[in-house]
């Protein structure tokens, strides 16, 4: 059935008056401002701004503010988010945002003691990633065979995924200027903001010098710029990987992209993230450091980079087989 729109108008009044009774002040914006001061990317920040408009609503709906947060009314709106069944990661993400607020009310001086510090999180069991073999990444990879442009592109995003362990944001993200041909390596801009180098291989590195020299200036020459638009970035600062008219491409892109090429190489459907899986697992196997995979990926903590020891468990094992002369 469909809303009015003077119904939606209502509801949405509803939504922010809640919002304000709870919040009088403000410190929700502040908290907002906060971490995107200390980096934190415009979806993480949605994600706590619908978050804290839930615990707001909450409070209003109880006749309390923010400032009225004590272990209780903690453990209330926690149990209420329970019952709710969110799925495990989006129940420790809401219990997250509660932590930080009621850390910054505290710090801020509202909160004479911080009433979530010692809230348990919800228990999230560790699913493992499919990991393709690396027969199931030639067959991906050598299915963007062609050297039009589109196809060109196509292959140096596959080799980038799987060659520099890319995420598909910080593959989109990239920059001309990023490419360092000389070193053979990328600047990449991780979560957060952070930068790190990564290095090229020779797979990875031909298919990019392709690119650029008989794909990227098609794609370019393709966008539609008009006239009174202002004056072009620096070109080092122009996206790598352009379109097909010419405009930046996007995650959603990628996506598609690897899906498209799994069907033609006949596999499974992947996704960017599993190839990224398939660069750390099979580096793991081969003897590689798993700090310096920590490093490679981008993980602030080495506690996330160690589930690839997890994956390639059936690895080790038969290593272990092979060569222990108790196995």
């Amino acid at each position: 059935m469909t809303v009015p729109r003077e119904r939606c108008s209502e509801q949405s009044e509803t939504t922010d008056d809640a919002a304000t009774r709870a919040d009088p002040t403000g410190l929700r914006r502040a908290f907002l401002r906060d971490l995107e001061v200390r980096g934190a990317s415009a979806a993480t920040r949605r994600s706590y701004a619908s978050d804290l408009r839930q615990l707001l609503e909450w409070l209003a709906g109880r006749d309390q503010t923010v400032a009225d947060l004590g272990r209780r009314q903690v453990r209330a709106f926690s149990a209420e988010l329970g019952r709710r069944g969110y799925a495990p990661a989006t129940l420790a993400r809401k219990l997250s945002t509660l932590r930080g607020f009621t850390r910054h009310l505290t710090e801020a001086g509202v909160l004479a003691a911080d009433p979530a510090r010692s809230l348990p999180g919800p228990r999230r069991r560790r699913r493992l990633p499919r990991v393709l073999s690396l027969s199931e990444v030639d067959t991906l990879v050598a299915a963007t065979d062609g050297t039009d442009p589109l196809a060109l592109r196509d292959r140096v995003v596959l080799e980038l995924l799987y060659g520099c362990g890319l995420r598909s944001m910080e593959l989109v993200a990239l920059r001309l200027g990023d490419v360092q041909a000389a070193q053979a390596q990328l600047i990449v801009r991780g979560k957060g903001g952070k930068m790190r180098i990564v290095p090229l291989g020779d797979e990875a590195a031909a298919a990019l010098r392709r690119y650029l020299e008989r794909g990227r200036g098609e794609l370019e020459r393709r966008a539609a710029i008009p006239e009174d638009t202002a004056p072009a970035a620096p070109r080092r600062e122009a996206p790598l990987l352009l379109s097909r008219s010419g405009r930046a491409l996007l995650t959603s892109d990628i996506r598609r992209m690897v899906v498209k090429y799994s069907r033609l190489a006949g596999i499974d459907p992947a996704s960017p993230h599993m190839l990224r899986h398939a660069y750390a697992t099979h580096m793991l196997e081969r003897g590689a450091d798993l700090r310096a995979i920590q490093e490679l990926l981008g993980h602030a903590s080495v506690s996330t980079t160690q589930v690839y020891t997890h994956v390639s468990g059936a690895h080790l094992r038969r290593t272990y087989d092979l060569h222990h002369p108790r196995a």
